[in-house]
């Protein structure tokens, strides 16, 4: 029998708490919604097709799924990708109220 560093009763502590602090993330500044929309995938880096000679020979399916703070890091970029998007509208709609 193999002991894993994830198995056991702190396991399931420990990825509370980091859940916990990942939903606790707002990115309040630019530069850190920025920074953290480049730095979380939109989609799972990890998926490829092998091909050889134009025919897919092997399909590696997408392992982002596996990992337990998933939901927690797709939310923390919408909530950058958010910020991003408020920051933008607030400025189209200050060019619009300075045009005469």
């Amino acid at each position: 029998m193999t002991l894993s560093p994830l198995r056991g009763p702190r396991h399931g502590v420990l990825i509370d708490r980091l859940r916990h602090w990942l939903d606790g993330i707002g990115p309040r500044s630019l530069l850190l919604a920025r920074l953290l929309a480049r730095l979380i995938p939109a989609r799972c880096p990890f998926e490829r097709n092998v091909v050889i000679a134009g025919r897919t020979v092997l399909r590696i399916p997408p392992l982002c799924q596996i990992n337990p703070l998933f939901d927690e890091l797709m939310a923390l970029r919408f909530r950058a990708l958010c910020r991003l998007e408020a920051h933008q509208e607030s400025q189209h709609q200050g060019q619009l109220n300075r045009q005469p």
